[in-house]
Parts: structure tokens; sequence; C-alpha cells
């Protein structure tokens, strides 16, 4: 089995038009360019997951109101085995607007929803219950309000106990606490603050800087976006820089989670390889990024784009 844990996750809508412009009404007329989706990072991995050939896949997490049901069906039409603590607020809506002309991506995002002590507590006795027989652990995306901090810490903790790898994309505070349970693999998110455990980062030099701080603190592996790259800081204190070449984004929402997917996938079939593992995550979020897609079809599209690939190892 394998699970994934969405705290906060969404109904998100795409809107792909020619131009966005104040003022100027928008019309869509067809399924092409109007996508409406359950949403949030863990849970668009195990929808790709299941797209990948994987028979049971769970995802646990909180959903609110008459949209989580709304919510939960879209889930399950994936084939997505839902583990879900019901909240009396309703949950939240992302919208993303994408032109073409000039090419340019417009993300309006809801604030969270309210989650209660009782239904906190709740959702550690299902994790605990529910991850006996997994053999790949993802927790990703933000947190709700009502939730603290230490969630994530608490999670991988009881990880811990029943002898089970860690894959952490987090930000903020959850994140800080969180290493001290020592995740295996974690994927710092802060994109909204530009800020890695509390330290802002703007050159490589300070991304590479936090990515060892991140291992300093309790992360094995770190794989660090930076830009369109991902620098790699292996557990030998190695340090690599994965880029994509010869290539054209249209959409960056779901690559992410793509290559969170594809980063499992690789190691289910071939064996642990960090570096390779990551050269075919990155190739699978390069395929979505270059479509209008959001959820990855299969192992042909990755395998067409490895070779746009690259992976150099720098000085440390």
């Amino acid at each position: 089995m394998i699970t994934t844990v969405t705290l906060n996750p969404s109904i998100d809508r795409e809107y792909f038009i020619d131009e966005h412009k104040a003022m100027k009404d928008q019309y869509i007329y067809d399924d092409e360019n109007l996508k409406v989706y359950p949403g949030g990072k863990g849970l668009i991995a195990s929808i790709n997951l299941k797209n990948l050939g994987y028979s049971d896949v769970q995802n646990i997490g909180f959903v609110g109101g008459k949209q989580g049901l709304y919510f939960e069906k879209m889930v399950q039409d994936y084939k997505v085995t839902t583990n879900y603590v019901y909240t009396s607020n309703e949950m939240r809506n992302n919208i993303k607007i994408i032109a073409s002309t000039p090419p340019s991506n417009t993300l309006y995002n809801d604030y969270t929803y309210s989650v209660s002590k009782k239904s906190v507590k709740e959702i550690k006795k299902r994790f605990k219950r529910s991850i006996r027989e997994s053999d790949l652990i993802m927790i990703a995306g933000s947190i709700p309000d009502g939730v603290n901090f230490d969630i994530y810490y608490e999670l991988i903790e009881i990880c811990n106990e029943l002898d089970k790898d860690v894959y952490l994309k987090a930000s903020g505070e959850a994140l800080n606490r969180a290493l001290k349970a020592k995740p295996k693999f974690v994927v710092p998110y802060f994109k909204h603050t530009n800020k890695i455990l509390d330290v802002k980062v703007e050159n490589r030099e300070d991304y590479i800087k936090m990515g060892k701080e991140l291992q300093n603190k309790g992360a094995q592996y770190v794989i660090m976006p930076f830009h369109t790259n991902r620098l790699l800081f292996d557990v030998d204190n190695s340090l690599y820089l994965l880029s994509p070449e010869d290539y054209c984004i249209r959409n960056l929402l779901g690559a992410g989670d793509a290559y969170n997917a594809a980063f499992f996938d690789y190691i289910f079939q071939n064996g642990f390889d960090f570096l390779e593992a990551n050269r075919y995550a990155a190739a699978a979020a390069l395929d979505i990024a270059e479509h209008k897609i959001v959820f990855l079809k299969g192992r042909q599209e990755i395998e067409e784009s490895i070779d746009n690939i690259t992976i150099e190892e720098l000085e440390v």
C-alpha cells in the first residue's frame, strides 16, 4: 500500500485563456480550457501513482462541508482510497488563470478552513492504524487552521515507531519542527515566503547553505527546488544540480506532484538510486509542465523527457 497525507486539500479550477486582462470578460466554451479536479500536495501524487499502475493507494486528510462530499467523490473517481475526517467548515477552493498572450499564471488561493482538536486527534488515530501495510508514506502540503505545527513531527514519529520511511514536502514552522523526527526525504516548500528555516533565500549560495542546514537538523536527503532546477543533497554530503533543457513551460500546476510520485515509481521499479530517481522524477514534472495536464498519463511520456534532464556534481 501507498499512503499520502494531505491535511489541507482544495478543489482546484484551472482556466486557460488567450489574454488575462482586468475588466475583460472571459468565456470558456470547451472542456480543454476548463479543468476542475481535487487538489492538494500528496493527493495529486496519489492520483499519479494510480495512473502509473499502483493498485492500493490511499489519501488521508481533512475535508469540510458540502464541498467535502463533492471533493471525496472526485477523488474516488480516480480510484484512490479515501480516508478523510470531516469538518463542519467548508473546505477551500483554488483558482488558476493561465493566459497564452503574454504567457502568465495567476493563482487565487482560498484561506484554509478550521479544524477542531477532536478532528486532529482522530486523524492521528487513523494514520497510525492505516499505515501498517504501507510501503511508502508521503506527507505533503500546508496545515489547516486549528492544527498545531507539531503535527508533521508527530506523524513522522509514528512512522519511526513502525520503521517506515517518510517523504516530506512542507514549509514554515511545520517543517522546522518535523525535522526533529529525522524524515528520510525532505522537499522544502517556500514560494510564499522565500524563506527556509526562517532564513530568506535569494541566490544559489543561500539555497545550498539552507539545504545543508536541513540535513544538519535531521533530513537525510534533501531535494531543493531552485527555480526550474533542483539542488540534490545526497546522504554522503555530495551536492548535485539537476536541470531541464530545451523545454517550453505551459503549466506548472501539478508538476511538483508529478515529481514526487515519479521519484518513488522509479525506486519501486528499479531499486534505490537517489540521482536516477530524481532524473526520472524531473522528466515526469517536465511532461506536466509542457502540456495542459495535471496528472501523469503513464511511463512512456516520462521516458520521452528523460534525455532533457541533466545532472552535474557541484563542489561542496
